[in-house]
């Protein structure tokens, strides 16, 4: 059983709480910088419109190779739920209905003439630019087996704008 004393879970938010400050301590990365990441843990997506403002976009861990899932990042909507995201963001900016984006919407659009699938691969390509060039990360090694923990507690902190 574990422990639910008030001791234990102040100890648990600090713990965590510690983490979180450490992450987002760490270097800020650019889209070429987090390639390099060989190892697992916390990343955090932001953007800063000016100086004295940060906003959160997403929240993500990896247990698989970093440089792996950070690629992804910009590769295809399939790949990565943050490249997704914004993907159906940018369509509905240019005022096309979506709900969630799938294969089996992109091919319906493509089939019944929305879209072609050469529009979809500019604004596939919009997007990945957006990421590589336009956004800036946070990367925080973190080994511990209870990596979504800190990932829900970071999630939770920050409100990042395309986490659920």
């Amino acid at each position: 059983m574990k422990n639910n004393s008030t001791t234990h879970i102040n100890e648990r938010i600090n713990w965590l709480n510690n983490h979180l400050l450490q992450a987002l301590n760490s270097p800020t990365l650019l889209y070429n910088d987090v390639l390099t990441v060989k190892s697992d843990g916390l990343y955090i997506i932001f953007k800063e419109p000016d100086s004295s403002t940060r906003e959160y976009l997403y929240v993500g861990q990896t247990s698989r190779k970093g440089k792996i899932r950070m690629r992804e990042l910009a590769s295809d909507f399939r790949s990565h739920t943050f490249n997704k995201k914004l993907l159906e963001q940018r369509f509905r900016e240019i005022g096309m209905q979506i709900g969630v984006l799938s294969n089996k919407v992109k091919a319906e659009w493509i089939k019944s003439g929305i879209i072609s699938e050469e529009d979809f691969r500019t604004h596939q390509r919009y997007v990945n630019s957006l990421i590589k060039t336009s956004l800036k990360f946070k990367f925080y090694e973190y080994k511990y087996t209870d990596i979504l923990s800190l990932e829900h507690f970071a999630t939770a902190v920050l409100h990042p704008f395309y986490n659920d």
